[in-house]
């Protein structure tokens, strides 16, 4: 069935602004269509980053579409309760089974998607309240998306080859490299996610607690997006050649039940 030619215009407009990426420049059309500058900054973030993690082309446009019709059915105006919806129903439980897959608790994650609820129920959780919260949950994503494997490749080769040019032996230079590496990418892992969780937890929370959707966008969410689906796809230990591919596919299906979880939200969003 053929839309409308303002419709299908709109979503010409939209789908443009996605394939440009984060660089595309704002739109200039009508403020309550899909496509304009009336969508909140934080969602172009958000949509831009979801639409290029789509794992085809025709995937990518199916999506783009039901995100269309949604921010069409909404008049291109989002409520700030679409980002506590998303992220207790689609971020939070995705990053819960994230940390039990691999051995973490998933307390914290589930300790942000309470406080999420309690938004979407009309409480208003204070700065402090969401920071306490989101720093130790923003602390296990952030250690669950570091490459390890290639970080680990990288220290195990240079380890190595300082074995073997100071005639280790090949079999002492394998055990040095290997304790190395592990060591070195261990201890990194952990300076990566403290560093990070502490320098964004402080911004999220605040924008969080206010409802604030500029605050929201200054404290790039587009960054967060792409740290939850490294945080899903992400695998601890050494990986092997043809696990190259495997990954790639979980690192998109991490961005497309992401995509789809926002779509959801937006769908039941009030108009």
């Amino acid at each position: 069935m053929s839309r409308p030619p303002a419709a299908a215009a709109s979503f010409d407009a939209l789908l443009a602004r996605l394939e440009a990426g984060m660089a595309a420049p704002a739109p200039h059309a009508d403020p309550c269509s899909a496509s304009g500058p009336g969508l909140p900054d934080w969602l172009w973030q958000v949509i831009a980053v979801l639409y290029d993690g789509q794992d085809a082309a025709a995937a990518a446009k199916d999506w783009a579409l039901r995100l269309h019709d949604e921010l069409g059915r909404l008049g291109g105006r989002v409520p700030f309760a679409v980002v506590h919806d998303w992220h207790a129903r689609a971020v939070a439980p995705m990053l819960a089974e994230a940390c039990a897959r691999r051995g973490l608790p998933r307390g914290p994650q589930e300790a942000v998607r309470d406080m999420h609820v309690r938004a979407l129920a009309g409480e208003r959780p204070g700065e402090a309240e969401w920071e306490a919260v989101l720093e130790p949950a923003l602390r296990e994503a952030y250690r669950l998306a570091y490459a390890y494997a290639e970080a680990f490749a990288q220290a195990y080769a240079g380890a190595h080859a300082y074995a073997v040019a100071n005639a280790y032996g090949e079999g002492r230079a394998a055990e040095f490299a290997s304790g190395y590496a592990e060591l070195n990418t261990g201890a990194n892992a952990a300076s990566f996610a403290v560093g990070n969780a502490l320098a964004n937890a402080g911004a999220s929370a605040a924008a969080w607690a206010a409802a604030d959707a500029h605050a929201y966008a200054e404290a790039w969410p587009f960054a967060h997006v792409r740290v939850y689906a490294h945080a899903w796809a992400g695998r601890d230990g050494t990986a092997a050649p043809d696990e190259a591919d495997a990954q790639a596919r979980w690192l998109r299906a991490a961005y497309r039940r992401l995509a789809d979880g926002l779509v959801e939200c937006l769908a039941r969003a009030a108009a």
